[in-house]
């Protein structure tokens, strides 16, 4: 991961302040230049969490850095999960459960998150087209009803499941892209 990537991990909940050295090594390796990265980078997960967050945050001042919100930091995640499906698209379901877990399900999205203008959390995140394709698969792991391509005998219905899935990731990113 990236320091960007990093910080929206922690942003989500998913890193805590004792890795907060490890999000400065990234700093580090990426050349970016700062009087608490350097210290902070040099700082251990034992160190007292107190002074790992202040140099964190005066780490974040330094470099001008403000944490991006919930559903920000939550796209900069899902675009690389879906940038490293791309790349190898036979680990897309167990990259789609990274999403899910740690984005998705990982918030309280409705309660903690006031700039959700829509009522589906999947919708905000522009997920639920992947989602029709991951749950397809959860149902073909674990033997359940399926809902599409029942024509089919069941190793290429799993891998229809997938090549729409690696679509969808296509589709989402190409949206992203074209938006920002």
């Amino acid at each position: 991961m990236t320091f960007k990537e990093k910080i929206a991990d922690y942003v989500l909940g998913n890193r805590i302040s004792s890795q907060f050295p490890d999000i400065a090594i990234s700093g580090l390796e990426e050349d970016l230049k700062s009087e608490s990265l350097l210290i902070l980078a040099g700082m251990s997960n034992n160190d007292n969490c107190f002074e790992l967050v202040q140099y964190f945050n005066q780490m974040l001042e330094e470099l001008g850095i403000e944490l991006p919100s919930k559903l920000e930091a939550a796209n900069v995640l899902i675009s690389l999960y879906l940038n490293k499906m791309l790349d190898d698209p036979g680990n897309g379901f167990i990259l789609m459960t990274k999403i899910k877990n740690e984005i998705y399900h990982a918030n309280e999205w409705t309660q903690t998150n006031p700039e959700l203008k829509k009522k589906f959390v999947g919708e905000e995140l522009g997920l639920q087209h992947l989602y029709t394709w991951y749950r397809e698969l959860q149902d073909f792991s674990d033997g359940s009803m399926l809902h599409y391509y029942n024509d089919l005998p069941p190793q290429e219905q799993k891998k229809k499941f997938e090549i729409h899935l690696i679509e969808e990731a296509m589709n989402w990113l190409k949206l992203k892209r074209k938006n920002t």
